[in-house]
């Protein structure tokens, strides 16, 4: 499970980094990135599924409130700016779950495509 998260924290952070194309391929980002890492599961089910996507939730979460914390405290800003972090893990738990989910059941042939 740890794998699949890894792979799919990969995808979600590099959709964010591509310029020019990152307002569309972050916000799905997540998605794929749950995808893959299902697919990269030897035997994936529905709770690896869900585990894969809270992780990769946590991750993200921990990472941008760490990032954030840190420029509010060079640049002085409000600290209204560190609520963007559980809505970043939010949003990435729940489209990497999706994903991922969709990933397992792709995986063993029970999607029906």
């Amino acid at each position: 499970m740890l794998k699949g998260a890894a792979v799919g924290i990969v995808i979600s952070l590099v959709a964010w980094l591509i310029p020019l194309v990152h307002v569309i391929s972050g916000s799905i980002g997540s998605f794929v990135g749950g995808y893959m890492g299902a697919k990269a599961l030897e035997e994936p089910d529905g709770l690896k599924a869900m585990g894969i996507g809270i992780l990769m939730g946590i991750v993200i979460a921990a990472t941008a409130a760490v990032v954030i914390g840190v420029v509010i405290l060079i640049f002085d800003l409000d600290s209204f700016w560190i609520l963007a972090a559980p809505a970043a893990g939010a949003w990435t738990a729940g489209l990497g779950m999706m994903g991922a989910l969709l990933g397992s059941r792709s995986v063993n042939n029970t999607a029906n495509f």
